[in-house]
């Protein structure tokens, strides 16, 4: 996510419920991946789990896109 992005996400979490609760779903994702990612080796079912947990970060990315766009 870009810094400008981040910043504006920032000012207006507090007034967007939708935005905080989208914001906060993306950075537990990201954390989640990073964490599975960081293992030397994954299972089968650990490379799946990545694979859905980044789907879901990017769907979840897109909604925060289509707010970020009204407030811009």
């Amino acid at each position: 996510m870009e810094k400008k992005d981040i910043e504006l996400i920032e000012k207006n979490r507090e007034t967007n419920y939708d935005l905080d609760r989208l914001y906060e779903a993306h950075v537990k994702l990201d954390s989640e991946v990073s964490e599975l990612e960081s293992k030397g080796f994954l299972t089968p079912e650990e490379k799946n789990h990545v694979a859905v947990l980044k789907k879901t970060k990017l769907d979840g990315r897109d909604k925060i896109e289509l707010i970020l766009q009204t407030l811009r």
